[in-house]
């Protein structure tokens, strides 16, 4: 079999979309061949029954430019290629459209995102079908989507490693109001006026949205407006790999994305074997017996964190480290990258002999 992959970026040192290459590998290890149409690569070794092709954004094409490029490649590839699969942008699917209906191919979607975008509307209708991480995570209302799941790679958490002393909170996400850092930020505070928490630090890991530049300097000037300021690093934007291997050695995880979010960091933060906060009921079926301690309203305060967090720096590390495993064990057996691909391939499959 043989299928049209189409994404942004593929640059496994990007701390945002990192991920996307081993997307790549492992889908191309289910196929005969994989062509991947890029917008901008770099650094992006790929298997031998991959061919890339990039729209030209790293070599400075302008927008005309890659919509021109963008046609091409879609014009040579979609005939030979059993179906097209467009990965979180929208627009893709209005180009590879009208090549996938006059050659009768399939034509995917995959979108997480709570936002819902004229764009969006039209992709959907286009589109044969919607791939989705959970049943929350597709905005729209359609009789297309397909739930997947998300798609960790278990080979980046091998196995649990033991916390760094004083313990650890980490929060991976992009600075941005709807992640609320400054939330985090508040609690921190409290906790540390607290006499019955002892030492602990707080690592926000994240560069900024282009569109909240400016939400990093406010962030660091709430920090500096407590006296003391509490412990907490914005570590800035991190490779993948450094942003878990910092999980690895947390003592808590936290992810504070609304519903309609169902954040892969949330997932890796379980990968990771970590007791992680979270504020978006999908992930219910995987905190088990400890959702009370894990799963926050949305538009729980401060002092709601500080204390759901109070209570997770009072158990031993050991205690710790076996919620985290079983949490791990959970989001292993349904949101593994291999377990992903799989089901992606069987929805090809059936994509193509329904086609």
């Amino acid at each position: 079999m043989r299928w049209l992959l189409i994404t942004r970026k593929l640059d496994p040192t990007d701390d945002h979309v990192g991920f996307v290459i081993r997307w790549v590998e492992t889908l191309a290890a289910r196929l005969d061949h994989l062509d991947v149409i890029c917008q901008e690569h770099a650094n992006s070794p790929s298997p031998d029954n991959v061919t890339l092709v990039s729209m030209g954004k790293e070599a400075g094409a302008g927008r005309i430019a890659q919509a021109w490029r963008f046609t091409a490649h879609l014009r040579r590839l979609v005939p030979q290629a059993d179906g097209v699969f467009c990965h979180m942008i929208p627009r893709y699917v209005w180009f590879a459209a009208p090549w996938a209906r006059l050659y009768g191919k399939p034509l995917l979607l995959w979108y997480t995102h709570r936002q819902i975008t004229a764009e969006l509307r039209l992709a959907a209708r286009l589109a044969t079908h919607i791939l989705t991480a959970s049943p929350g995570s597709f905005p729209l209302p359609s009789g297309k989507v397909r739930v997947m799941g998300h798609g960790v790679d278990a080979a980046l958490f091998p196995a649990q490693e033991r916390e760094d002393a004083p313990p650890t909170i980490v929060q991976v996400a992009r600075l941005a109001q709807i992640k609320r850092q400054d939330a985090l930020i508040r609690a921190a505070a409290l906790l540390a006026e607290r006499e019955d928490v002892g030492a602990f630090r707080v690592h926000l890991v994240g560069g900024p949205v282009q569109e909240e530049p400016d939400y990093p300097a406010a962030l660091e000037t709430l920090i500096r407006s407590f006296d003391p300021p509490p412990p907490v690093t914005l570590t800035g934007p991190l490779p993948h790999a450094e942003a878990v291997a910092l999980l690895r050695r947390s003592a808590i995880a936290v992810n504070l994305s609304p519903p309609g979010l169902f954040d892969k960091a949330a997932l890796e933060g379980m990968f990771a074997g970590k007791p992680t906060l979270v504020t978006n009921a999908d992930f219910a079926p995987l905190l088990g017996d400890a959702a009370d301690l894990l799963l926050l309203p949305y538009e729980a305060g401060p002092e709601t964190l500080a204390e759901r967090l109070a209570r997770l720096l009072a158990l031993t590390a050991d205690e710790r480290a076996a919620l985290g495993a079983e949490l791990r064990g959970r989001a292993l057996a349904a949101h593994s990258l291999d377990s992903l691909m799989e089901r992606i391939v069987a929805l090809m499959d059936e994509a193509v002999a329904h086609g």
